[in-house]
């Protein structure tokens, strides 16, 4: 090296330790001036954090020094810090900093200045000043730089001014602590609030997963009113630097199976807010949205810890250009503790233990009913009345229960369930009389149920415990609206990098999110200002969210928790869903009328289940959830007798069936005389005012409308018969409803000839494919690794310039139709060190995880950027010989359900980590034909699949066209 420099190089080798040490005993003084000498040029003759230039020997040392004498010179006269506000220079120095000389990797990127303001304008801070007599204790356990707690301290220090004139700034400061694992970026953190002025904020180097910190013992469970922070995620092997104790004190961890390739860190962070946080301590977490939905025993723990421990007050989702070049989604999740002593969590886990312990007439009864107001908004949610509920709490096999819709899905599962396909293989088992196996089958069903059940209940319950519903703020996806929402872009022009804020002539910060400060008036915050989301998120946490203004339910709206919660599988993992409804008026040319002047509204019902006289042997049809699906009601899958019409009623032919509970909006017409549970509302109409056929037309066009019907603070989500009667319609006169739905049956009839055409080309290519085998029976078949690459290694692209642009591909992404739906353009340096899945054009990706092979998603590769693309690690990729075989060809192959039944049948590992191994499609058998009968096949196929993209075109444009027709005529 020293010879390609043509310099000197420091560097201490062993012999030159030896050496020193050769005369210790004969000369100490001068051994250890020698050892001196080689600490001396390590420590400084080599780079460190002061160096300028690059530094390797000690006359670079010494140049080095004259530079840094000439900056310090420079500014020792500048003042940096201002007291009075945000500091831009300050601003964009440690954003060029981060950006530029921290790369963001392991899971951490850097919070942009103007979320962390949105986010903390978002927290009561004006609360927590007024009421808390001390200064409230504040923590970012994942500070970086320190963005957050720099902006933090600005925000309090007007609040004070405001409400507690007299009390000092540097108190508040010292109630502030932030935690940062990286040296480096700890080192920034304390720098940068010097350089503000607020050097009393704790800066703690450490990890802050492990639970004490002897120089800082305020950090401890329980000891904060507020946290905030943006943690890691996606960290490989995170659990296998916390020693074991520290691990014990986190209930996620003993849904991690292996420690070293856990990468879930992000669900640790949510645990240990719970932990740190004090009753009725608020906090704003920035995590990935996957945090919401992913699948997986660690995700859904996390989820249950907030559900149990927190009241959710809002959630904030932002898109991926949010934080610059990190293409991450992301949701702040804006919380409350939940009452700690008595532990709210544990009171509820109690009850419902009570509640499944059934009664029976004993003392249990008065505990079960102390709550029955609980169970019976959880009754009224899943459709179940709660007498038959009574049943299954009362662990009645035979109960009413079990034949409510509602454990339809229960009964699937068990059916497939490894308890009980192992139970029947057992010679025991066998054994019994098979009135014996019933009732052992029975039983154990029976408990299946109801820890499905007792899990949702908890969680139901939990979920009712918080009475603020909850705000859903959700970036729009425009380019432009994205800009004008978040009031900021990235520049990535050399000389001009980072933030760059949208501001009108005053310099004020235009966006939706907050009313800042301008530059004439840097700390004046208007946190209460109507027309800026900050304001509804304060509200909120105040119990006062009340009405979000038409500009903002673009972006904005809200939804009781326990909607937002899906009860109806059974699988039940807690995903969390964002829902954002949009209100519109109606335009029309006609007068409006109410449905009631124009309709008879019939109610339907539900007979007593265990009452036989009410179905054995009846005929009537009597329509639920399943028997709805299609316009026309022909038939029905359960029939009551005479004496069931007594607790419903029996509508007369072409009455319009409308679905006001759970699928609110779903519409049909019966054919045949009909009754209907009491989830609808069924609208027998005037002949002489309205026809059938428009309203079914009107219905389905006024949906989205419709669905908002459900009166807010309503119990569960329905449409009363009060509110559905009041609801107007246009009645344009009955030539003109005639032309309406005349039109409308062309459409459809469009539709229904594309759907044959469809179904019939899928079940050709599926023919076509699986008869390969059978047709080529003297070809010779190989196993697929022998005629392709499986699961190319990352070393192929190892060359490749890191700014290079490559497709990357989420699991979402890939159409069940087989190909991908959207490809995102990203540099490869940034995936390039995750576990993501390499592949390249014309490579074949099949997802391996269970829901996507149930859903068939396999994709051929194709329009990849640069030829290359980088997804999801549930991904296989299999690269076809192309010298002997063509990559559509093996496609065909494997874009089969057969293929994917037999995959399921091969999976390894836990339920909701069930996967599809490599050794599947290794071992799978290809049929060895000429390129030639290859090209012939694959030129079926694809005008097969031609057939099938013109009629989905047809279908997919059927909505928009009657649409059209609606609002001609209308």
């Amino acid at each position: 090296m020293g010879k390609f420099l043509g310099e000197d190089i420091t560097y201490i080798n062993q012999n030159d330790v030896n050496n020193a040490l050769r005369f210790i005993r004969q000369n100490p003084d001068a051994t250890q001036r020698a050892v001196w000498n080689l600490f001396i040029q390590q420590k400084f003759f080599t780079n460190n954090d002061f160096s300028f230039i690059d530094v390797h020997n000690e006359k670079l040392f010494y140049q080095n020094a004259e530079v840094l004498l000439k900056i310090l010179q420079m500014w020792q006269n500048i003042r940096l810090t201002n007291q009075n506000g945000h500091n831009q220079f300050l601003g964009d120095m440690f954003e060029g900093f981060l950006d530029q000389g921290i790369k963001q990797s392991e899971g951490q990127f850097f919070t942009p200045m103007p979320i962390c303001r949105f986010i903390l304008m978002s927290l009561p801070l004006e609360s927590l000043i007024k009421n808390s007599p001390t200064p409230p204790m504040a923590i970012d356990f994942a500070c970086g730089a320190g963005h957050f707690l720099t902006e933090l301290a600005l925000q309090i220090q007007p609040l004070l001014k405001q409400h507690k004139p007299q009390s000092d700034l540097a108190e508040y400061h010292r109630a502030m602590y932030g935690m940062e694992k990286e040296y480096r970026l700890s080192k920034v953190a304390k720098v940068s609030a010097f350089m503000y002025g607020q050097q009393d904020i704790h800066i703690c180097y450490g990890d802050a997963l492990v639970n004490a910190h002897e120089a800082f013992p305020d950090i401890r469970d329980g000891n904060f009113d507020l946290l905030v922070a943006n943690p890691p995620y996606s960290v490989r092997g995170f659990l296998e630097t916390l020693p074991d104790q520290e691990r014990e004190a986190y209930t996620l961890t003993k849904t991690i199976h292996d420690a070293e390739t856990a990468n879930s860190i992000e669900t640790f962070f949510v645990e240990r807010a719970k932990q740190l946080l004090k009753s009725g301590g608020v906090a704003a977490i920035i995590l990935p949205s996957s945090i919401l939905s992913n699948g997986g025993a660690t995700y859904i723990r996390a989820r249950e810890i907030l559900l149990q421990y927190f009241d959710i007050i809002a959630i904030a989702e932002f898109g991926s250009g949010t934080f610059g070049k990190t293409g991450t989604n992301t949701v702040t999740l804006f919380l409350r503790r939940k009452q700690t002593s008595p532990d709210t969590a544990e009171h509820y886990r109690e009850r419902v233990e009570e509640w499944f312990k059934g009664h029976g007439g004993n003392k249990r009864k008065h505990a079960l009913y102390k709550d029955r107001h609980l169970i019976e908004q959880y009754c009224a949610h899943i459709n179940v009345p709660v007498d038959d509920y009574q049943t299954l709490l009362n662990s009645d096999i035979d109960g009413a229960w079990i034949r409510h819709e509602h454990f339809k899905p229960y009964a699937d599962k068990f059916k497939k369930s490894a308890e009980l396909v192992n139970l029947r293989k057992l010679r025991k088992f066998q054994g019994l009389p098979k009135s014996e196996q019933e009732e052992e089958i029975a039983k154990r069903y029976l408990n299946f149920v109801q820890a499905i059940e007792r899990d949702k209940l908890y969680h139901f319950v939990m979920a009712s415990n918080q009475r603020n519903p909850v705000l859903i703020i959700r970036s729009p996806s425009g380019t432009k609206e994205i800009k004008h929402f978040l009031g900021y872009e990235w520049s990535s022009s050399k000389g001009d990098e980072g933030i760059k804020l949208i501001e009108d002539a005053t310099g004020k910060h235009v966006t939706a999110l907050y009313d800042g400060p301008d530059r004439d008036h840097p700390t004046r915050y208007n946190r209460r200002n109507p027309a800026k989301l900050n304001h509804y998120v304060v509200a909120n946490f105040d119990g006062e969210l009340g009405a979000i203004p038409d500009e903002l339910q673009a972006v904005a709206n809200s939804a009781r928790l326990v909607d937002m919660l899906d009860f109806s599988r059974a699988v039940f993992e807690k995903q969390l869903a964002l829902l954002a409804y949009k209100k519109s008026d109606i335009e029309t040319r006609w007068p409006k009328v109410k449905l009631s002047s124009v309709t008879q509204i019939l109610n339907g019902g539900t007979p007593d289940t265990k009452k036989a006289v009410y179905w054995e042997g009846g005929d009537i049809c009597w329509a639920t959830l399943v028997d709805t699906k299609q316009k026309y009601l022909t038939d029905t899958q359960r029939k009551i007798t005479k004496e069931g019409l007594k607790v419903t009623t029996l509508l007369p032919l072409n009455t319009v069936i409308f679905s006001s509970r759970a699928t609110i909006g779903e519409v049909c017409i019966n054919r045949v005389p009909t009754a209907t549970n009491q989830g609808y509302k069924n609208f027998v109409c005037n002949p002489k005012l309205i026809d059938y056929e428009y309203l079914y037309q009107v219905f389905v066009y006024l949906r989205p409308i419709l669905e908002n019907l459900v009166p807010a603070g309503s119990k569960y989500k329905e449409i009363n018969t009060d509110t559905i009667s009041n609801f107007q319609i246009p009645l344009p006169p009955l030539d003109v409803q005639q032309q309406i739905a005349d039109a409308c049956k062309v459409v459809e009839k469009e539709t229904e000839k594309a759907q044959k055409t469809l179904t019939d080309a899928k079940q050709s290519i599926e023919a076509l494919t699986s008869d390969i085998s059978t047709k080529a029976k003297s070809s010779k078949k190989l196993g697929i690794d022998s005629v392709s690459k499986i699961n190319p290694s990352k070393a192929e692209i190892k060359t490749v310039n890191n700014d290079t642009l490559v497709s990357f591909v989420e699991m979402a992404s890939v159409s069940e139709a087989g190909f991908i739906a959207s490809l995102v353009e990203r540099p490869l340096g940034e995936l390039r060190k995750g576990s993501y899945t390499y592949f390249a054009e014309n490579d074949i990706i099949v997802a391996k995880i269970t829901p996507c092979m149930e859903n068939g998603k396999c994709a051929l590769a194709k329009g990849l950027t640069n030829g290359l693309g980088m997804g999801s690690s549930e991904f296989h990729v299999i690269r076809a010989n192309t010298a002997n075989f063509m990559p559509e060809y093996l496609f065909a192959l494997l874009n089969r359900k057969a293929v994917r039944q037999a995959a399921e049948k091969v999976m390894t590992g836990s339920s909701g980590h069930r996967r599809v191994p490599a050794s599947f499609y290794e071992n799978f058998p290809v049929p060895i034909i000429s390129l030639k009968k290859q090209k012939q096949i694959v030129s079926r196929i694809e005008a097969l699949e031609k057939k099938i993209a013109a009629a989905q075109a047809v279908i997919d444009a059927a909505p928009a066209k009657k649409e059209a027709i609606m609002k001609r005529y209308l």
